[in-house]
């Protein structure tokens, strides 16, 4: 695992909320100077957090000249479905398999913690931006539990495309209302040992977004 100085760090995580919160232009050209004097820094930590973020999938580097958020592409969504359904669709069949062990009994107690959230966040009582971030950590449980750090890292390359599908999708009338009634029954399948169940319940919860941002992509 790479080790990274705090000011690598720093500037990794500065840039890193500026993509995902859409405070840079998709369509602008930025510098590494540039975010170097703003924070302060040399440029080789931010040299350093940039080819993080190209790795990632966050950004796209211009020889000489930059670099500018990467464009969801049509190939991104179906890798990511692809991936999103290996991955998460066998997590939860295992776990209810398991649904009497320490760690899916674990898992549906920080699921249900976080459900808790995310209708806070339906009922208006936590800020909306919020869901995003409480929707994220749901499917990030799901693969964490279950200790595989190739699953771990497969997680992180497609984050960045899960995160900002969940944003764009979310707008969908009743989007949030229906992704948390989904989570719900997600959880209610595993802790009813419904491995079978489950697994196809996952596909049709990853299949809607998908689905979603291909026709926006098309209609763009």
């Amino acid at each position: 695992m790479a080790v990274y100085t705090p000011l690598q760090q720093k500037a990794y995580e500065y840039l890193k909320d500026r993509v995902v919160s859409g405070k840079l232009d998709k369509d602008q050209v930025y510098s590494e100077s540039y975010f170097a004097k703003e924070l302060k820094m040399s440029r080789t930590p931010v040299r350093e957090a940039l080819q993080r973020l190209v790795q990632e999938g966050y950004i796209d580097v211009l020889p000489s000249r930059g670099f500018v958020i990467h464009p969801l592409t049509e190939s991104d969504i179906v890798a990511m479905y692809q991936m999103r359904t290996a991955i998460e669709c066998f997590c939860l069949s295992h776990y209810a398999s398991h649904q009497d062990e320490p760690k899916t009994v674990q898992l549906l107690s920080l699921l249900h913690e976080n459900l808790a959230l995310q209708r806070q966040c339906h009922a208006g009582d936590i800020e909306k931006d919020d869901f995003y971030k409480f929707d994220y950590e749901f499917h990030r449980l799901l693969i964490v539990q279950m200790n595989n750090s190739w699953f771990n890292e497969a997680f992180e390359k497609y984050a960045h495309t899960f995160e900002t599908m969940t944003r764009m999708t979310m707008d969908c009338e009743d989007r949030i209302c229906r992704s948390i009634q989904e989570h719900e029954e997600i959880c209610a399948l595993i802790e009813q040992g419904r491995s079978r169940e489950v697994f196809d319940w996952m596909h049709r919860h990853v299949a809607f977004p998908t689905t979603v941002m291909l026709d926006m992509l098309k209609n763009s």
